[in-house]
């Protein structure tokens, strides 16, 4: 089968096609607005804040901050993750402002995810038209659009790198180009530094096609056995995680201490099969509102704000792909990775899960297993493409096109006349009965937007399979009604902000809080700001949103009870909270009112209270306890708790400073001062002489990674209170310095360096021996 003739013109064309696209929904960007997905986007309520923090300490330091002080007590930024730090995304806010630069990365990111899949389709040997219909598709599919909404920008960079990996993997062994697998690395390290639990089912995507390629494909380069290729592949998967290590590590190395350790909360079956999609949702994929869009959702999940959407002509063109004999096995192996990964997408909801949950390594420390669905629909639409072909070449035959044009026309006639409203209350749970015939009115409108669809598609196809139109009307026409189609129902996913500056304006509260300097902590009772919305202020708050905090802390303040610690008189010292925000005026005993009542910028009622007497940041006691970590939190909290005599060691610790289990306490005599602080660095000086050893403890989260000097000599560092930070200190001891430096940090910035320098001598060295084989040997004389 002879191959379409494809030059760079053709290229340049389906990227501006692919732009125009993307256009259609991201237009308002041209004119100011910026990419936050609206109130309760994570870009808006967290992300914004952690990559601003992020720009600003590189901007500032010449470094990426190591620790995040702003949330929870504070938490390692590069191992708890804090989105894109190492991903190139991020050096677009190192040269712009953050909005900006968050809204382009995105931006470019939707229109790679049409341009790649072009490309990856053209590889396989298609028609341009064919190619770009699969671009275009899978750009505006719903769980790829839709990824605005809840601000996700990490699964859309691995939705539109998935395009490539399959393209690079398949230049890679089927034509045998050897620099590809080089390629392939970096493109592996681009997809985990995007998103882990995207790039862990893709790699596993990646793992099927190289099998296949290596094995059944009949296009493929016999020049070498089908286990060399796959050991390569195997190769650059090694070297492409080594190129990550420098986020990998760290991230690894945090697991241990976070909800999602061995035994944690954030494990198990419960936790990994929620927010998956469910089987009964699978209506979607065609109708969008019979499982109800956005606040007029019912479905199994507490909330949605994505969509599967595929669209009627993709989903048709895909059927009609299974009548490619010449490429049947290509077909075929694509519809069954299709159906897989839709099968895994699933989670709990079918047995088929189960056996990769208790066998696949970290799976049950995923959840959230719907993401998994961008796999299934990107391999739909690349089978779309073939229907694509088989109608540009008249070759679909008639019987196919009614039957599958009768079944969608026959669902949108059913749902227009409330056909379908009695299976949607039959498939809803009992909590969401009221829920589905609430979506009643939107299920049929739904459903004749889903009949004008119809027509439109089965016109253009009917059209294009006649020969009733010039092959290049035919693609305008199919291109034309896919766009109006996804169109229609993306761009109810997307919220578009004012700049930064104005949407993260200061208001009397944080302009006040601004001014008080730091170290300090502030406790949101009501969630007057809330979320993370407080760390855009660099105002560290003792409660934030994140999803993956340090677990000590969660346990400390009662995470699973609300936050009630928090709320402790013992607990607000401990933890230097100085300042609340109230929704009202109230008496609030050790407190006085500041400012307030105010509106804030995001519109809620606050009132700022600020302690009559500050909470020490760092004390020193002289009196150390030794208890089970599973009593520490408790005791903290009772207000009988001597909170400034005291320090709480677990039960195993070993320490110098004299263990008290009943009063009186000692006090000590020194007191702590901080005469420097910022994120992950603390100097802070001693007054007063002690005759013995005593421990400082300071208002901030412990981790390993803490290291202290005491007087410029190393000294021990150990958690205390459950959760913070303590320094044991000798007899005399006048000055502590305290420094976050993670070892995992340093030793994969290492490894990344040198696998980074691999993967490009994989990409160098075989091009140049190509290039020295392709080169004309000169004559010789006689």
């Amino acid at each position: 089968m002879s191959k379409p003739v494809v030059t760079i013109r053709h290229h340049l064309i389906a990227f501006a096609v692919c732009t125009a696209a993307a256009l259609l929904l991201l237009w308002p960007v041209l004119g100011g607005q910026i990419l936050f997905g609206g109130s309760r986007s994570d870009m808006f309520i967290a992300g914004y804040s952690f990559r601003l923090f992020g720009a600003e300490s590189w901007l500032n330091t010449g470094s990426i901050p190591q620790w995040n002080p702003y949330i929870f007590g504070g938490l390692p930024y590069i191992g708890a993750m804090h989105g894109d730090i190492f991903y190139p995304t991020a050096w677009l806010r190192w040269t712009m402002p953050v909005d900006i630069a968050i809204t382009l990365g995105m931006a470019l990111h939707f229109v790679l995810a049409g341009w790649f899949t072009y490309r990856f389709v053209q590889a396989l040997g298609l028609s341009v038209g064919a190619a770009l219909f699969a671009g275009v598709a899978y750009e505006l599919t719903g769980i790829v659009a839709s990824q605005m909404s809840p601000g996700h920008d990490g699964k859309l960079f691995v939705s539109a790198l998935t395009p490539l990996a399959f393209w690079v993997l398949l230049r890679a062994i089927r034509h045998d180009q050897r620099w590809a697998f080089g390629a392939f690395a970096i493109v592996v390290a681009l997809i985990v530094l995007g998103h882990y639990h995207m790039a862990y089912f893709l790699l596993l995507a990646l793992g099927l096609w190289a099998l296949y390629l290596a094995c059944w494909d009949t296009e493929r380069s016999r020049t070498h056995p089908a286990w060399k290729p796959l050991v390569w592949s195997l190769g650059a998967v090694v070297v492409g995680l080594g190129i990550a290590a420098l986020q990998v590590l760290p991230f690894v190395s945090y697991i241990p201490f976070s909800p999602r350790a061995d035994g944690g909360p954030d494990t198990g079956w419960q936790f990994a099969t929620s927010y998956a999609f469910p089987p009964s949702e699978v209506m979607t994929l065609l109708l969008p509102q019979f499982n109800g869009v956005l606040d007029q959702y019912w479905g199994n999940n507490p909330i949605k704000l994505h969509t599967e959407y595929m669209g009627a002509l993709p989903l048709v063109l895909a059927a009609l792909a299974i009548g490619d004999v010449p490429r049947r096995r290509m077909v075929v192996a694509l519809g069954v990775g299709a159906a897989f990964f839709l099968l895994l997408s699933f989670g709990g909801h079918t047995p088929f899960y189960r056996p990769f949950y208790e066998l696949l390594p970290l799976l049950k420390k995923i959840r959230a297993m719907g993401m998994v669905f961008y796999l299934p629909a990107f391999l739909i639409c690349v089978m779309s493409a073939f229907g694509v072909e088989r109608l540009l070449a008249r070759q679909a035959s008639a019987r196919s096109i009614l039957t599958s044009g009768g079944v969608v026309v026959g669902i949108a006639v059913l749902g227009s006349l409330g056909g379908l409203q009695a299976f949607a209350e039959a498939l809803a749970i009992p909590e969401r009965a009221e829920a589905v015939m609430a979506n009643a009115a939107a299920l049929r409108e739904g459903s004749l937007r889903l009949l004008v669809v119809a027509v439109l598609a089965f016109s253009a196809i009917w059209a294009a399979n006649t020969a009733r139109t010039t092959k290049t009307t035919s693609m305008a026409l199919l291109l034309g009604v896919l766009c109006l189609d996804l169109w229609s129902i993306d761009r109810m996913f997307y919220n578009f902000s004012p700049r930064a500056s104005a949407l993260f304006a200061d208001d009397a509260i944080t302009t006040r809080l601004r001014q008080v300097k730091e170290p300090y902590r502030v406790l949101d009772v009501a969630d007057s700001y809330g979320w993370s919305l407080l760390m855009a202020y660099r105002i560290p708050s003792a409660r934030g949103y994140h999803g993956f905090s340090l677990q000590r802390y969660n346990e400390l303040g009662g995470a699973q009870e609300g936050w009630r610690n928090l709320y402790a008189p013992t607990t607000l010292d401990l933890l230097a909270i100085n300042h609340l925000i109230l929704p009202d005026t109230q008496s609030v005993s050790g407190f006085h009112r500041v400012i307030g009542p105010v509106q804030t910028t995001f519109g809620t009622s606050a009132v700022l209270y600020e302690r009559d007497e500050y909470a020490p940041y760092a004390r020193v006691v002289a009196s150390v306890a030794k208890v089970p970590d599973t009593q520490s939190a408790a005791l903290i909290s009772d207000p009988r708790f001597p909170v400034r005599q005291v320090a709480l060691l677990p039960d195993s610790a070993a320490t110098p400073v004299p263990v008290s289990i009943t009063p009186p306490f000692l006090s000590s005599t020194v007191t702590a001062s901080v005469t420097s602080w910022s994120p992950g660095i603390i100097a802070i000086a001693l007054n007063g002489a002690a005759v013995a050893a005593t421990q400082l403890v300071v208002s901030e989260n412990w981790f390993p990674d803490w290291h202290a000097e005491v007087d410029g000599q190393p000294a021990v560092v150990r958690r205390a209170d459950h959760a913070l930070l303590a320094v044991d200190l000798p007899p005399g001891a006048k000055e502590v310095q305290l420094r976050f430096e993670s070892a995992s940090y340093a030793r994969g910035k290492q490894i990344s360096a040198i696998s980074l320098l691999v993967a490009l001598g994989m990409i160098i060295v075989p091009a140049w021996r190509s290039r020295r084989r392709m080169a004309p040997t000169p004559a010789t004389s006689t």
